[in-house]
């Protein structure tokens, strides 16, 4: 009985899109920026039915079976998509959760004209049913989500499915609007504050613009402000070596092809943004890039890969990066968590512990519940202060980092405080973490309270401490590759009601 009503859905749903001649608008293909982590789905597309490998529920791989082309190519994908249907098309919840069916929906759409290449009639039923099957459910699912569990690709699979099912109206392109804008900061930057999820986004947008520019909707051009403001504040996310900063699981796998895209546009004049009061704030003039970690936490779906990494710091200057983040890896299609913990991060730390707690798939349970930040410049100065209130539960402290950068000499000047507040807790140890970019070369000086630092292109850079210094072994993981390296840490123990502890870092 069960056979004989899927068997009449099918054919009603054959017939009710060959009715509306919506097949033809199947076949689309909107990509602008390709983010396929291809070296990732190497590792499993030629194992036997690897449609039951974990890592396909987006089906990406079909990117990289149209790369390959072909009749194995076709071969592969079809097979894929038919077995990945079969084991999962009555499930409730995952894969069938998160954003999984819009990217797959997505990936089915873009690759329809490969895939269907070399059907015959029956391969093209089967595959137009899928598809179908996926619109319907991202219809019904869309309406049941919160607005911050909706992502971009959920909005782009949501228009396209409406738009091929002819249910789109401008009420539903004022909710998607409405929705990305709530999304994004008041300076222009995704609330993910990862600069590899804010360039899918705007790429996203540009995808939903040609969507609906494809489409002849009226409206196709309510993106155009956001794009530009969003794309405006990515130009000013890239180190003096073309890199982007490695917050909150960024990885420069991608960056090329962002930056590409991003010189391919004529609205991306440097612009300033004085108005900071939450996210990565930043500076940049001809010889540095300053990065600094002031973003404030929260509950929502969209900061839920946020790292403990409150108060960090990258910097880069004379075309080196010097002080980093550990980075993030998509080599098992995630980021392992301890990439995400405050000694992985150039930052302050209390007892080896978190800043927040990390969970993995989910927002922060505990997190600093006050970030604040403040920004003063002056012709010789600009200045830096954010404190968190993270550590004040389990040892009543408040953290506080001040960054003078110093326009005149390339001189970086850091005040880091411990602020007592109630009792006052004994043998409390801190560390203060600078995690050093590979290939640079250390020696310590006399007193062991300076550094010397020598880069790759032999630019020299001089470290100190009002305390004796330690140099411990760190990693970097970029572009999916891990690298050992080195760390600064100057290291300590609270007893006063008030510590400060003052460093700086100085081109010579």
């Amino acid at each position: 009985m069960i056979l004989i009503i899927r068997k009449i859905i099918h054919i009603f749903i054959i017939f009710k899109l060959r009715k509306k001649n919506d097949l033809s608008y199947i076949d689309l293909n909107f990509k602008k920026i390709d983010f396929t982590n291809y070296n990732q789905i190497k590792n499993f597309i030629f194992k036997k039915k690897f449609f039951k490998n974990k890592n396909i529920h987006n089906f990406d791989f079909l990117n990289f079976s149209k790369k390959l082309g072909g009749k194995i190519g076709i071969s592969v994908s079809k097979e894929a998509i038919h077995g990945w249907f079969l084991i999962n098309k009555n499930k409730l919840g995952f894969p069938w959760s998160e954003d999984l069916s819009s990217k797959r929906l997505i990936n089915l759409l873009y690759n329809y004209e490969y895939i269907n290449s070399s059907s015959n009639k029956d391969d093209k039923k089967r595959l137009d049913f899928i598809i179908y099957f996926h619109i319907q459910r991202i219809l019904l699912d869309f309406n049941t989500k919160k607005t911050n569990e909706i992502t971009t690709f959920d909005i782009l699979a949501y228009l396209l499915s409406n738009l091929i099912v002819r249910k789109i109206n401008i009420n539903k392109i004022k909710m998607v609007k409405k929705i990305i804008d709530n999304q994004i900061d008041k300076l222009g930057m995704h609330k993910s504050f990862n600069v590899l999820e804010h360039a899918k986004f705007i790429n996203n947008l540009r995808e939903l613009k040609n969507i609906l520019l494809f489409f002849k909707i009226n409206e196709a051009n309510i993106f155009d402000d956001l794009i530009l403001k969003m794309t405006s504040i990515l130009n000013e996310y890239f180190h003096k070596d073309g890199s982007i900063p490695l917050f909150n699981g960024s990885n420069n796998i991608y960056t090329k092809k962002i930056y590409d895209s991003l010189n391919k546009e004529n609205y991306v004049i440097r612009r300033k943004f004085d108005n900071v009061e939450n996210g990565i704030a930043f500076y940049s003039d001809k010889n540095r890039t300053i990065f600094f970690d002031v973003v404030q936490p929260n509950k929502d779906v969209i900061s839920s890969n946020l790292s403990a990494g409150t108060l960090s710091i990258e910097l880069s200057g004379f075309g080196e990066k010097i002080f980093t983040n550990c980075g993030a890896s998509e080599s098992f299609g995630k980021n392992p968590e301890y990439l995400r913990y405050s000694a992985a991060h150039s930052t302050i730390i209390l007892q080896n512990t978190n800043i927040s707690e990390i969970k993995e798939g989910n927002p922060h349970l505990n997190f600093p519940q006050s970030v604040v930040f403040r920004k003063e410049s002056n012709q010789k100065e600009e200045i830096f202060e954010g404190s968190h209130n993270g550590y004040l539960k389990k040892f009543n402290k408040i953290i506080k980092r001040k960054l003078i950068i110093n326009k005149g000499n390339n001189k970086l000047t850091g005040e880091d405080s411990f602020i007592s507040y109630r009792g006052i807790n004994n043998r409390i140890i801190y560390h203060i973490r600078f995690h050093l970019a590979e290939n640079i070369i250390y020696n310590f000086t006399n007193n062991k309270k300076n550094i010397i630092l020598k880069t790759k292109l032999n630019n020299i850079w001089l470290f100190k401490s009002d305390l004796e210094l330690i140099v411990e072994d760190s990693i970097i993981v970029d572009n999916n590759i891990t690298k050992p390296t080195k760390q600064i840490v100057i290291k300590g123990v609270l007893s006063d009601k008030k510590v400060i502890k003052k460093w700086s870092l100085e081109k010579i």
